[in-house]
């Protein structure tokens, strides 16, 4: 019966029960298991908490934490305000290179080649092994880089001297550079937007390359014309993760967990929601473009 009256659904109709039915889980344990914790941290973020025994002592504030955390804070050579206006810029930057290099690399790796499975493999790596494990471990770099500084030969990858050499425009060299300088970052970050997107591809009616293979078509008319109109709908969940997984392993995190760890809990609350609202305001610009451009609607609607 249950069958029957899914038929009659019209495809809207239907996609609407199926997301409610997806959705259900996390409602559910949204409000069971962390709807009080989360509006609890904002009230206590509007007071000084002294914990005493049997106790938390309440000494209402009002914005004073959230003043503090934008204008006093500082934790050894930076500070909240700067992590979050280095986060939010490093995040404007990181999503449009992180996206089209995602999407090139999918494309890459969905043709046919000896070894794909294992090149598939080397770019999901920094997921599995943990990015920030491995960053701490090679230490980004600096070793590497003070070691080329002692033999005298740093130079000799010193993009910015020779880009300043050509009479390039100050702001473009300082671009690039800034550009190469993410490249691991970009790299730690692509992982999963790449099997998003791999999986997006390869949902594609494999009839619509047939029929373009055979009108003629080359391989640039058909990622145009095919592959990029039926993985833009995916570019939406894409740009989602890769914005919250910047923030997840930018310093805010551990400024917060530090404030948190010393005790002083109606300060890291007032900055995690700062931190959540920043997220939320990035998201909601986001939802706008995506709204003006029509990116987001499946391509079959």
């Amino acid at each position: 019966m249950k069958t029957n009256k899914m038929k009659k659904l019209s495809y809207k109709q239907q996609k609407v029960v199926w997301s409610i039915i997806f959705l259900t889980p996390w409602v559910l344990g949204f409000i069971f298991l962390f709807a009080v914790p989360f509006f609890e941290s904002l009230r206590y973020s509007f007071y000084e908490l002294t914990p005493k025994s049997g106790e938390i002592i309440k000494d209402f504030i009002g914005f004073e934490n959230y003043y503090y955390a934008f204008n006093e804070h500082v934790i050894r050579n930076t500070s909240f305000k700067v992590e979050l206006i280095n986060t939010t810029m490093d995040a404007m930057i990181n999503l449009p290179v992180l996206l089209i290099f995602s999407l090139f690399i999918a494309v890459m790796l969905n043709m046919e080649f000896k070894g794909r499975s294992f090149v598939r493999a080397i770019f999901f790596i920094p997921v599995i092994l943990n990015s920030a494990a491995v960053a701490s471990a090679l230490g980004g770099g600096d070793s590497i880089a003070a070691m080329l500084e002692e033999q005298g030969i740093d130079k000799i990858f010193d993009l910015e001297f020779y880009l300043l050499q050509t009479g390039m425009a100050d702001f473009l060299i300082t671009f690039i550079v800034d550009l190469i300088s993410r490249i691991y970052s970009i790299l730690s970050l692509s992982g999963v937007p790449i099997l998003l997107f791999l999986a997006s591809i390869q949902s594609v009616p494999k009839h619509l390359y047939e029929a373009a293979k055979i009108e003629g078509a080359t391989a640039y008319e058909t990622f145009w014309l095919i592959t990029l109109p039926n993985v833009t709908p995916h570019l939406i969940t894409v740009t989602v993760y890769a914005l919250v997984d910047t923030f997840l392993t930018s310093p805010i995190s551990e400024i917060i967990s530090s404030e948190l760890n010393h005790q002083n809990w109606g300060l890291s609350s007032a900055m995690a929601w700062v931190y959540v609202s920043t997220i939320i305001a990035i998201l909601a610009l986001l939802a706008v473009f995506a709204k003006a451009l029509k990116i987001g609607g499946s391509h079959y609607e």
